[in-house]
């Protein structure tokens, strides 16, 4: 069974993108690569214990309140014309297309399952008043919301690179700006949204500033170390009732929940089945190079789980005692394993916030992985810059 890891992986990818392009619903095409991941590896028996691990589970229902509170909190910003205003004023202050890329960058220094989400009305309505393509309105409000998990200190990978290494935050922060910097800026050049100019009326930046407080809340209630959960559904219901949005109440988006429910279940199966770490010693007892295997573990695992930390947490133990061995020196070993497990996470099928927000804007998320090859390109020159400076 061990060592059928590699292939029943591989095989439960190939089956979800087939499922995807033939049914056309993603959390179907979920399950079946969780059906087919357990057929080939012959861990059938698994099934059961990851499904029962989920519904008890508290992250599945934290991110189920998640998302639900994100729902809500746009249907009331629309229904208040706050979304409208905020939408309005930041391109006034901005032309639409910085205002896309902006807005998810800025929001982006909030961790939160599916936190694409946030930005995804606003970036939605700028972009059916600008005439912006709904595919490149998509790919921008990801890449820009997620060029800030390369380096941002607040995303729990990066904590527990930390607290796996013993670098600092700090200093992990310092290393590994650059590549958030190339992301950044390649995407910006990529998606042509020119140079920045301010403009200085007092009255609008007011009116932003109003529009997205409850937003502006919840960022200041997570970085004060609020539960996520807790702080979205708290400010999302108090202005919901502030501005009698009842109707919104009970809008709960079914396909949504089933979504994160196979998600979980699918993360799940491929943990408690041991099959992520199997995997990583399927690789390494083929003699592959330890760099491919801090290279190539995270990125599969990244791209199985859609979860950042997971891809860090399984290939990390083994880098280490690579450093251990004294093979390769800790630092290009800690920025290899991070950076290959956010870009796992970024071309994953079951990346909450690729899911969510294809689904949302109503695009194929084949068409938004395809948009942001090239801003990937960008962040690898970004990461090569950096271990040119750490090896040589």
């Amino acid at each position: 069974m061990k060592n059928l890891a590699v292939v029943s992986i591989l095989s439960g990818l190939i089956s979800m993108v087939i499922s995807i392009k033939l049914i056309k619903k993603v959390h179907w095409a979920i399950l079946i690569a969780t059906i087919v991941t357990a057929l080939v590896s012959l861990n059938l028996n698994y099934i059961g214990s990851s499904f029962l691990e989920t519904i008890t589970q508290s992250d599945f229902y934290e991110v189920i309140v998640v998302i639900f509170g994100i729902y809500l909190l746009s249907d009331t910003m629309k229904a208040s014309g706050n979304s409208q205003k905020f939408a309005k004023n930041i391109r006034t202050l901005f032309n639409s297309r910085q205002a896309v890329g902006l807005m998810p960058m800025m929001l982006g220094l909030l961790p939160m399952p599916g936190g694409a989400m946030f930005t995804a009305p606003m970036v939605k309505d700028i972009a059916d008043e600008s005439n912006i393509n709904r595919v490149e309105a998509t790919a921008m409000n990801y890449w820009f919301r997620h060029s800030m998990e390369f380096f941002w200190i607040l995303y729990p990978a990066l904590i527990l690179e930390s607290a796996l290494t013993g670098i600092s935050l700090t200093k992990l922060l310092l290393i590994q700006l650059p590549i958030g910097l190339f992301a950044i800026i390649g995407g910006w050049i990529y998606f042509k949204n020119g140079k920045i100019s301010l403009k200085r009326d007092k009255k609008l930046w007011k009116e932003l500033f109003e529009s997205i407080l409850p937003i502006l809340i919840i960022i200041v209630g997570v970085i004060a170390s609020l539960p996520g959960w807790f702080v979205v559904l708290t400010v999302s219901l108090i202005y919901t009732f502030y501005h009698k949005n009842y109707k919104d109440l009970l809008n709960i988006r079914w396909e949504t929940v089933l979504l994160l429910l196979f998600v979980f279940w699918y993360k799940n199966f491929v943990t408690v089945s041991n099959l992520s770490n199997d995997f990583v010693d399927n690789l390494t007892t083929w003699g592959v190079s330890p760099w491919w295997i801090i290279m190539i573990s995270p990125i599969i695992i990244g791209l199985i789980t859609g979860i950042t930390q997971a891809g860090f947490a399984v290939t990390m133990p083994i880098a280490l005692s690579f450093v251990e061995a004294g093979i390769i020196s800790l630092v290009p070993v800690a920025i290899t394993t991070y950076f290959f497990s956010v870009l796992g996470v970024l071309l994953s099928p079951v990346h909450l916030c690729l899911l969510l927000t294809s689904k949302y804007f109503e695009v194929d998320m084949f068409s938004v992985i395809k948009k942001i090859i090239i801003p990937i390109f960008c962040a690898i020159i970004g990461y090569l810059v950096v271990m040119l400076l750490f090896i040589f």
